[in-house]
């Protein structure tokens, strides 16, 4: 008769071979930990899903620029009714692939004081932050960041730029 470290009801084969399948484990985690692909941690179904939802790769994260979708006016960090629909469905779709952590980035045009800018973004990023947890994923699994004017993605210079700088960008982390 063998004898396991084990205290249970199972035979010293079963032991051996769960301890392999464990070590084959440990052994790929350590291996791909240090791999920047934002695929590592998400199936397939969910990169889809993911994808279909507006969101995309960008760097070693995915992420959904909801510029053409939740804009915020000259000096304003509150949301519409159409911009609180928006947060819900993604939020919906979310939660239906099992991602529990977000990143909530908010930005501003370059019109006004830099450091007013700074506050405006992240209570822009505040806003939609409370609305995500509002709609069920839990605050304490949500980062918000305020970059004020230090990520523009259009020219600064139109009245148009700025309008789509004015914006909230939600991240899913790969870490």
């Amino acid at each position: 008769m063998t004898t396991t470290l084990f205290p249970f009801f199972f035979p010293a084969a079963v032991y051996r071979r769960l301890t392999a399948m464990l070590c084959r484990s440990l052994l790929l985690g350590l291996l791909f930990t240090g791999c920047q692909s934002p695929h590592w941690y998400l199936t397939q179904e969910q990169i889809e899903i993911l994808r279909g939802a507006g969101f995309h790769e960008e760097g070693d994260t995915w992420g959904i620029n909801l510029d053409g979708r939740i804009l915020f006016g000259n000096n304003e960090a509150v949301l519409s009714e159409k911009n609180r629909e928006t947060i819900a469905r993604v939020v919906k779709t979310l939660k239906e692939i099992g991602i529990e952590h977000l990143v909530v980035e908010g930005h501003a045009d370059s019109t006004g004081d830099k450091r007013y800018n700074q506050d405006l973004s992240l209570r822009r990023a505040k806003a939609v932050a409370r609305e995500v947890a509002r709609n069920g994923l839990p605050y304490r699994n949500i980062s918000i960041k305020g970059y004020g004017t230090s990520q523009p993605i259009y020219d600064n210079a139109t009245r148009q730029g700025r309008a789509q700088n004015r914006r909230v960008v939600l991240i899913v982390p790969t870490e």
